[in-house]
């Protein structure tokens, strides 16, 4: 489920430009796919988490919706250190995977760095 969330949106945005550019070979946009996804993934894994972790006038919203709506969460699923090392893990292996590249992606590590420590 979450991989047709934010996931997808953020995979489309990453490949739109590499689609574009005939010098990005398919195995890097596979990279770039795996980054995406990772970094999909991790952004879900990290909203989760602030849905418990941070104040209402942060998220605009009550603190714990998710789980007083019964949701599956990862903290709900891994307890919160849990989840907070899966996104961990998932931001490492994102970085691993532009690490591949041979192109300046400091724009998109920094980019999958703040989606893992964003607090609101």
């Amino acid at each position: 489920m979450h991989s047709l969330k934010t996931g997808a949106l953020l995979e489309a945005a990453v490949l739109m430009p590499a689609e574009c550019s005939e010098q990005v070979t398919n195995e890097h946009k596979q990279i770039l796919s795996e980054y995406a996804q990772l970094i999909g993934l991790a952004y879900q894994v990290q909203d989760d988490i602030i849905d418990i972790t941070s104040t209402e006038e942060q998220l605009g919203k009550p603190v714990g919706s998710d789980l007083a709506a019964n949701k599956s969460t990862y903290p709900a699923l891994l307890g919160l250190q849990g989840a907070q090392d899966k996104a961990e893990n998932l931001l490492q292996q994102a970085l691993q995977a532009l690490a591949r590249l041979p192109y300046n992606t400091q724009s998109l590590a920094d980019f999958a760095t703040f989606i893992v420590k964003r607090s609101h």
